[in-house]
């Protein structure tokens, strides 16, 4: 169920120019699948939070911290990704296929291959390579003319349609990419609200129906009240403060519905298609999707040398994104060619933030899709065990000591 969204605030308009968009084009080289370099996406539900749930119930009143059968979010990376040192891992072999006695441990993570391939793509520990971990087969494939296959990767693994990536880019442009990414993920959040409420409860769960179209009829920013702006952030910020996991998403069809990410991890990768899409030149991958080792950076973090965001990891692509959203809005107003665009954009999702974040700095969010503000997000959500009030403070203070500790200087 959805909360009353806050009242907008007031923000200043001003007027600019338009900016080019430049879409690359070139050949789709189709790459030959093996395991767990190449897979289809699992199928849908939250295995992470049946397993969290499952834990809790191990547990006796007086555990809290990293404690069994809870375990660390660098336990689950070593035990999930071949080469947990490296951006470019592929998934565990184990994940596809296990020998009697190997790990996962049953005792600790789960055992059945499927939930583990759940939990490894909502944990973020897979990637978008082209033609197999996209929509394999699916019947509405993005067009590969419209854009280039490594936009088209990244794009459908956000589950965002084209429809939403191109209205976000025609209203704000890609100088704030970061923000665009954002609107993009926000519009395709409003649009499922709208398909999925009742008409007759709108009103009372703060679906605005009105400001999509209003979003979807408009050429610019300018057409754009202040207020549906304000609202577009509050429907961010309510997702985010949110762990939706293993629903379907808007790339899918009934047949065969795609599995959706969560939400920082879908704004991650649309930020990574824009990124792709626009100049410099982007050369960091192979046409197949796979990095070019002489081409492509290893940290994600360095924003001189361009990570392959198609064969990364969707985490690796989220610290990609936090630093280049960082970067963005630390520019002087000067730098952007339209700073009427720049300065609404920036007034209205630059503190965007969810709930669970707090009072901690903005440094807390780059731990998003850590197990253990996961399972915090979970605890703010409540669960079914009929426990609420010991699950939350066990599950909180879980997070409280991973975000204390990394924030230490």
């Amino acid at each position: 169920m959805k909360r009353h969204l806050k009242a907008p605030r007031r923000v200043h308009r001003y007027h600019g120019r338009t900016i080019v968009f430049l879409l690359l084009a070139s050949a789709h080289a189709v790459a030959t699948p093996t395991a767990e370099r190449f897979h289809a996406p699992p199928s849908l539900g939250d295995a992470f939070q049946a397993w969290t749930f499952h834990s809790l119930a191990r547990m006796d009143a007086h555990s809290l911290g990293d404690f069994h059968p809870l375990q660390a979010d660098v336990a689950w990376r070593s035990e999930y990704l071949k080469d947990p040192g490296s951006i470019y891992s592929d998934l565990h072999p184990h994940l596809f296929s296990r020998i009697a006695g190997e790990p996962p441990r049953p005792d600790v993570f789960p055992a059945d291959v499927s939930s583990g391939r759940k939990i490894a793509w909502d944990l973020g520990f897979d990637k978008a390579l082209i033609g197999y971990q996209v929509l394999p087969g699916y019947p509405q494939r993005l067009p590969v003319t419209a854009h280039h296959p490594l936009v088209s990767a990244s794009l459908e693994k956000a589950g965002v349609r084209r429809r939403y990536f191109d209205l976000a880019y025609k209203l704000s442009g890609t100088e704030l990419s970061m923000i665009t990414a954002e609107m993009a993920v926000a519009l395709e959040v409003l649009r499922h609200w709208v398909d999925t409420t009742p008409v007759d409860d709108r009103g009372m769960l703060g679906v605005n129906a009105h400001a999509l179209g209003r979003f979807e009829a408009a050429d610019n920013l300018t057409d754009i009240p202040d207020a549906d702006l304000a609202y577009l952030a509050d429907v961010l910020r309510l997702e985010l403060s949110l762990w939706n996991a293993g629903r379907a998403n808007a790339e899918g069809s009934n047949a065969v519905p795609q599995r959706e990410l969560p939400t920082p991890l879908r704004i991650a990768r649309v930020a990574a298609a824009y990124r792709t899409s626009q100049p410099p030149l982007y050369t960091a991958c192979l046409a197949d999707g796979q990095r070019d080792p002489a081409t492509s950076g290893d940290n994600p973090e360095d924003l001189s040398r361009p990570i392959c965001f198609t064969d990364a990891t969707d985490r690796a692509v989220y610290r990609w994104y936090r630093a280049a959203r960082a970067h963005q809005l630390a520019q002087a107003p000067e730098a952007f060619s339209r700073f009427d665009v720049a300065a609404r954009l920036i007034d209205t999702f630059a503190d965007v933030r969810p709930a669970w974040a707090g009072a901690y700095t903005n440094q807390a969010l780059d731990w998003s899709n850590h197990v253990e503000v996961v399972e915090a997000q979970m605890a703010l959500a409540g669960d079914a065990s009929g426990s609420h009030d010991i699950t939350f403070y066990r599950l909180v203070e879980r997070a409280n000591l991973l975000i204390c500790r990394r924030s230490l200087p």
